[in-house]
């Protein structure tokens, strides 16, 4: 399954909200990275993490099957498009399944119900989740590629920016599970607690 499809994890930030690396903070004893790892592979041929060169030597002595790359040296540090483009030179595909690091509730699902939208003539398709875009868990074609690259050398960074400018199909969540993200320590505690309390 998923042939011409990859998947790209952006693993570059330095998590200043969070404290420490939220690649290695764990959710019932599982680091975060894994659980994008575990969402995306039933679905992809390959998948590339995309981390800063402070951090790959921790991610190469884990225990992971996916190839650990940086970002490339000409647009490191841009942010997490930076990311993605950086993935994309690294891996050849038709389709990319695309997450940043602090998802730990995404699942496989998710990423099926946006690979039911590609088709011919689509650069894109992103969540929309309760109104709000979630552009960072979405699958991109390979012919975004060269738009990203001309936004990057612009330093137009933000991902909505690329949207406007490209074929791109936005796809209705009510579910925002699989979407939240751990910005803080505090939302990690608050989840623990909420475990613990049976909710």
């Amino acid at each position: 399954m998923g042939k011409g499809v990859s998947g790209i994890i952006v693993a570059g930030g330095k998590s200043s909200r969070f404290g420490s690396p939220k690649a290695f903070a764990e959710k019932d004893g599982i680091p975060f990275y894994q659980y994008t790892i575990a969402a995306m592979e039933p679905l992809v041929e390959s998948i590339v993490l995309v981390s800063s060169s402070e951090l790959i030597t921790k991610f190469t002595s884990e225990d992971t099957s996916c190839k650990i790359i940086t970002d490339n040296p000409a647009i490191a540090g841009l942010g997490p498009l930076a990311g993605i483009y950086s993935g994309m030179e690294h891996l050849t595909s038709e389709w990319y399944l695309i997450s940043p690091i602090d998802t730990p509730f995404i699942n496989t699902r998710t990423y099926e119900i946006l690979l039911d939208h590609i088709g011919a003539g689509k650069e894109a398709i992103v969540p929309i989740v309760n109104g709000r875009l979630e552009p960072l868990i979405s699958i991109f074609h390979c012919s975004i590629k060269e738009k990203m690259k001309e936004q990057l050398r612009c330093n137009m960074l933000a991902p909505r920016q690329l949207f406007q400018n490209s074929q791109v199909t936005y796809v209705e969540f009510e579910d925002d599970n699989p979407f939240r993200n751990i910005n803080y320590q505090e939302d990690l505690e608050q989840y623990i607690k909420t475990k613990e309390g049976g909710n």
